[in-house]
């Protein structure tokens, strides 16, 4: 019978183990992304902040007038909306030919609520300024105000130099920058009424005495003129033009428990001539609502209040809890993905920090094959319903602390020293029967050296 070499048994043993992912790493295999015509693209999860699809979305890009969604973010977090701007000449400074407007003229007076919905609905550039310079006494200051609210969300490829987009070769953002900018604005709920309004009519002011009907100019949300790019899912958005930036888009879009923003930068263009930044945002939502759906963060694993909590966990199950997620905090997988095997981490801050009018006293961060793919501020709620069940904070940090780590899961550790026992005896008949082979192999060469030697005797002793 014909004998197998060694080599055969290597690449035995090569592929034993590489089915057991002992000699090639495991990866996150991303299914290809829709081909689109924009240069750059980012969609995220708006509650968790998980990232769906990237395309150069860390690539520097000019925005045009998306850039309102941080002007306009700014404003409402620094002013009320019944407040009063009055416009003056240092409004339309700094205009291009054909930029964007609502007509409103010198010493006209608006509220602070209309001149965004200016903004958003109609781009209006004389309403970014004068919000800006009632704001922060002029345009110049109220530009540092967005670049250093930009940093504080951890922006790091954007910088703005005025509030309107209109190019500047010093104004520019990135997708991944501004799909943060785009999630951050949609936790004010004024924003979110007024970037999902399809129309809106303004009320008579002191220059004007019909009022002023607005009209959304994003097709998805509102397709009149062009109602083939109606999109059903879409919650709003904000568009961008100018012959130097291209055409860019944000897209708020939700379906079932799902609400995602999407970010296109540098699309062809102009619709109806397609591709275009509406087609691209299209097809990426798309993809997206197909490929992934969100879970629910209790599902992550194990409870995650029975080994962050301790001894409070009860508090959780109250009828008004103590300590609470976000709204619709989850994570989001591919369908085929399993949620048991996801890893969630859990931090605590040092002291509690106040987030949109709530106690913050850590977060949890849920991560699938070390890709960050959602995750929730943890609120510590002070109940007047049950005024006798408070925490301690400073107990509970103490004991949060000591208790991380989730519990135990004795079915993958099994599994492991299952895998571990049999990678080992693989390992072991593989060297064995390698050293079997080679010692027959060496009796083999020293049967054949003495076999020579001997025929060299007889040859000499014959001749």
């Amino acid at each position: 019978m014909k004998r197998i070499k060694w080599t055969t048994y290597i690449g035995i043993l090569f592929l034993i183990l590489t089915s057991f992912g002992i000699f090639y790493p495991h990866t996150n295999c991303q299914a290809k992304i829709p081909e689109v015509s924009a240069e750059a693209a980012c969609v995220m999860d708006v509650q968790s902040g998980a990232i769906l699809v990237d395309k150069n979305m860390k690539k520097k890009e000019y925005p045009a007038s998306i850039t309102k969604i941080m002007t306009t973010l700014v404003a409402l977090e620094n002013s009320s909306p019944e407040e009063m701007v009055t416009y003056d000449q240092t409004a339309f400074a700094n205009w291009e030919s054909g930029a964007s407007n609502i007509e409103i003229v010198d010493g006209e007076e608006m509220s602070m609520k209309e001149s965004l919905y200016g903004i958003m609905l109609a781009s209006a550039n004389e309403a970014c300024n004068g919000v800006a310079n009632y704001i922060a006494g002029d345009i110049d200051t109220y530009v540092g105000m967005m670049n250093a609210r930009a940093e504080t969300m951890g922006c790091e490829n954007t910088h703005f130099s005025n509030t309107n987009g209109l190019f500047n070769e010093s104004h520019y953002t990135c997708p991944y920058d501004m799909a943060l900018i785009a999630r951050e604005a949609m936790k004010n709920s004024t924003f979110r009424e007024i970037v999902g309004t399809k129309t809106y009519h303004m009320k008579k002011t002191n220059k004007r005495k019909k009022g002023y009907l607005l009209s959304n100019h994003h097709k998805m949300l509102n397709p009149v003129d062009m109602p083939k790019y109606g999109y059903e899912y879409c919650e709003g958005g904000k568009t961008g033009y100018t012959w130097r930036c291209k055409w860019t888009l944000v897209t708020y879009a939700k379906k079932d428990n799902m609400e995602l923003v999407c970010v296109t930068m540098r699309s062809d263009g102009p619709a109806p001539l397609e591709p275009n930044c509406y087609t691209d945002t299209t097809k990426l939502l798309n993809y997206c609502f197909e490929k992934y759906q969100k879970q629910e963060i209790q599902t992550a694993g194990s409870a995650w209040k029975d080994y962050v909590f301790t001894r409070f966990s009860p508090l959780y199950d109250l009828d008004d809890p103590l300590i609470s997620l976000e709204d619709g905090a989850g994570y989001i997988l591919k369908k085929k993905d399993d949620p048991s095997q996801v890893q969630q981490e859990v931090s605590f801050y040092e002291t509690p920090i106040q987030k949109n009018g709530k106690m913050a006293i850590g977060k949890i961060v849920i991560k699938n094959q070390d890709q960050v793919v959602g995750g929730s501020e943890i609120f510590y709620n002070p109940t007047k319903k049950n005024p006798d069940q408070t925490i301690d904070l400073n107990v509970w940090y103490e004991e949060a602390n000591g208790a991380q780590k989730a519990p135990i899961s004795w079915k993958k550790v099994v599994w492991i020293l299952f895998l571990s026992v049999f990678g080992l005896a693989v390992l072991l008949l593989a060297f064995l029967r390698i050293r079997v082979v080679w010692i027959r192999n060496q009796r083999k060469r020293r049967y054949r050296s003495r076999e020579r030697q001997n025929r060299r005797y007889k040859d000499y002793w014959n001749s």
